[in-house]
């Protein structure tokens, strides 16, 4: 993670520390991990939540997927610092609320959903609608990969009613230490 980047991160929690969920930027180690989750050769939209400063975006563009790449962030100030980095990928400010709004049509072509939002100090009101809108949202097959911090919860405790979970990754090489949950949608 380069200066800047950790800056734009620290920056963006000072000025909403309630809904960060994190003190420092994801390393390389938990992008990738996060990015592994995603079904080879299977074409159609990535969606990107809580982009954040763009560890994982970088690790997404990285991996060729900026054509096909949605990255939604609730930060206006870290939105405009994507969108100024990755002028290929779509940005998008808004709340992870509104995912279907911002698919619209392009909901049945999504693949995965690669999440960093931080379902455990959102408000739960918040987190249950956002769960629902996601699940509401993706396509049977889909993915839902999400981290957290939490190494002991289970994949189950982030609420959808019609995923089932694939892997777990554990990721040392982060601070703090995290998992990744690889679940799938199913009718």
């Amino acid at each position: 993670m380069k200066f800047k980047d950790t800056f734009v991160f620290i920056a963006g929690c000072a000025r909403n520390p309630k809904i960060k969920g994190a003190v420092c930027p994801s390393s390389k180690y938990l992008a990738r991990a996060m990015i592994s989750g995603i079904p080879n050769g299977k074409e159609g939209i990535i969606l990107e939540l809580g982009a954040g400063s763009g560890a994982v975006t970088n690790a997404l563009v990285e991996r060729g997927y900026s054509k096909n790449l949605i990255s939604v962030e609730y930060d206006p100030k870290l939105a405009e610092y994507l969108s100024k980095k990755y002028p290929e990928v779509e940005v998008v400010n808004d709340s992870a609320e509104n995912v279907k709004k911002i698919l619209g049509d392009r909901a049945s072509k999504l693949v995965a959903v690669v999440s960093s939002l931080p379902f455990l100090s959102l408000p739960p009101d918040m987190s249950k609608r956002i769960v629902s809108e996601v699940e509401n949202a993706m396509p049977e097959g889909a993915r839902f990969i999400q981290f957290t911090y939490n190494l002991m919860r289970k994949p189950e405790a982030i609420g959808f009613k019609h995923m089932k979970s694939l892997n777990t990754i554990k990721v040392f090489r982060n601070l703090p230490p995290a998992r990744v949950d690889v679940l799938e949608k199913f009718a």
